[in-house]
């Protein structure tokens, strides 16, 4: 390689990884700024309300004397310290082996390969579901009972949550690759059996976005009925809060084949189907 084209590359790579520090630091110094002022705010806040006071304001000078020399260290030795001794972290890249529609069927390396990959990619979307679970229960607490602010926290949850159910639900804990692969099979062949019912879904999921970019959010587009009514929670109990006791005696949708043609041929078959909830306080004997 001549030497111009080699100094070339070595200064764009070195030119890349500095914007990526930079970038990094601005990042972090950001994310300091908004701590600092968000913590400056909260002793004002500390120190109008305990004027004219007695105890609140012994109170106040106690803990800012115990706060401000903590604060100082930090601010000037320890995190001065931290940028300049800081480590670089690299992100571990797993690489990734042929899917299970790319194994022989006698290959068992590979299917065994397969099947962990699937194991881990199961995992992982799993800690992805709960991250974004978590965001949406703190941003809940924080501004319940107003969920206004909270609106693109849930949009995010909910559809994870349900592209999570699409691929790895039904299939029980100790589900392989393989049931996935027949599942997104059978998946693909009732929606296209089915062309209409896919359309007037699109159809809703599309009025859906366009509603919420208006800032009109629809819970009960995610979420139809009361909580023991949610399909995701009729199956075995993935997770302790996904359960559903035995004794209720309904079973999904899903596993009914002909729920659909029964519904076409008869329109009272259901007609609980679409409400957002059929709670009733009082038992059917009762007038």
């Amino acid at each position: 390689m001549p030497e111009e084209v080699k100094a070339e590359t070595e200064g764009s790579t070195n030119q890349t990884q500095s914007n990526s520090d930079v970038a990094l630091t601005t990042a972090r110094r950001l994310r300091r700024d908004h701590e600092r002022e968000a913590w400056s705010a909260w002793w004002k806040i500390q120190d109008i309300e305990t004027r004219n006071t007695w105890f609140p304001r012994l109170r106040y000078y106690v803990w800012r004397g115990f706060d401000y020399p903590v604060t100082w260290f930090r601010e000037k030795v320890a995190e001065p310290l931290q940028d300049k001794n800081r480590v670089p972290y690299y992100h571990r890249r797993i690489s990734r082996v042929p899917e299970i529609d790319e194994c022989a069927v006698n290959d068992l390396s590979c299917i065994y390969e397969a099947n962990e990959q699937y194991r881990l990619d199961k995992q992982v979307d799993y800690h992805i579901l709960n991250v974004l679970r978590d965001r949406y229960n703190r941003c809940m607490e924080y501004h319940k009972p107003d969920a206004t602010p909270c609106v693109k926290t849930i949009e995010d949850f909910e559809e994870s949550e349900l592209n999570f159910f699409i691929k790895y639900g039904e299939l029980g804990v100790e589900s392989d690759v393989k049931s996935a692969y027949m599942k997104q099979k059978h998946r693909m062949i009732w929606e296209r059996r089915h062309p209409e019912i896919m359309q007037e879904r699109q159809r809703l999921y599309e009025e859906h976005k366009r509603r919420l970019a208006e800032g009109d959010f629809d819970m009960s587009f995610w979420k139809k009925g009361l909580f023991y009514q949610d399909k995701k929670n009729y199956e075995p109990p993935y997770e302790f809060f996904k359960s559903k006791s035995g004794l209720e005696g309904d079973k999904p949708l899903s596993k009914d084949w002909q729920y659909y043609k029964k519904l076409k041929e008869d329109p009272d078959f259901d007609p609980e189907q679409g409400k957002t909830a059929s709670f009733k306080f009082w038992p059917s004997f009762f007038p």
